[in-house]
């Protein structure tokens, strides 16, 4: 009971101020920017871990961590704001006998699977950046969030929505090439990426065989309420084009 009360208590916590963030952060952008300036284009690919949260992992962050590889495409919209289309594959997978937990270690269940997410994002810098920009603006801290589609192939709901929240930094390296460093959370609206609920008492029906007795009639094996998470961090390596082109060489380089 105390593990579903601190991950509520935690998830709200985390889309509380990742919401809070994101308001300031738009209020203070607005302030005196031209909102179609310094257009441009980045196409990029990343590669770091997975891993997920929910009924069998509760609070443990980089529980069981799997390989993801991606690829994403941005469009700067000025030195503020980028919308960003990105997919990516990866592996998440959980199992009871890796807590010390005696209700997990009762349950003993555990599951793997694959999943594929594609997503539009809205991405928020903290600090002004410009495509190419090797002095003062070419770094930055950023938020971003949005909306992904993910496909779960070995889970009992295996295509849903998820709101992806998330911070990270990047830098340009080169006049066209920016590294990128984040960390995004998935809140799901599934329960069933762990293929793991609440237990349902009609399961239990006469009619299919299973008669709802004083041993099962309070079986829960999950917190039906509680949705799952995945997460991911991620280092990224991308290409810019800045839309008329990069301007005069020597203010662009070292």
């Amino acid at each position: 009971m105390w593990g579903k009360i601190i991950k509520q208590y935690y998830s709200k916590r985390i889309m509380q101020s990742f919401s809070a963030l994101f308001v300031f952060f738009i209020v203070i952008s607005n302030s005196g920017q031209n909102m179609f300036a310094q257009q441009g284009l980045e196409f990029g690919v990343s590669a770091g871990g997975s891993y997920y949260m929910g009924d069998i992992n509760l609070a443990r962050h980089f529980y069981n961590t799997k390989l993801n590889l991606g690829g994403f495409i941005k469009y700067h919209l000025n030195s503020r704001y980028v919308l960003k289309f990105g997919g990516f594959y990866t592996n998440l997978a959980a199992s009871d006998a890796d807590f010390n937990n005696q209700f997990q270690l009762l349950r003993d269940r555990d599951f793997e699977t694959s999943l594929i997410e594609l997503s539009a994002q809205f991405e928020i810098h903290f600090l002004p950046y410009e495509i190419g920009d090797m002095r003062k603006y070419s770094f930055t801290p950023y938020l971003q969030s949005g909306l992904a589609l993910y496909v779960a192939n070995s889970s009992l709901d295996n295509i849903n929505f998820a709101i992806p929240i998330g911070f990270g930094v990047k830098k340009n390296i080169k006049p066209r090439i920016v590294l990128s460093v984040e960390w995004a959370f998935r809140r799901t609206f599934s329960d069933y990426i762990d293929s793991l609920s609440g237990e349902d008492l009609s399961n239990y029906d006469p009619n299919y065989g299973i008669p709802i007795d004083e041993v099962n009639h309070d079986k829960q094996s999950g917190f039906r309420y509680n949705k799952d998470w995945y997460s991911i961090a991620l280092v990224s390596l991308s290409y810019t084009f800045k839309i008329g082109g990069l301007g005069c060489p020597a203010y662009y380089e070292y």
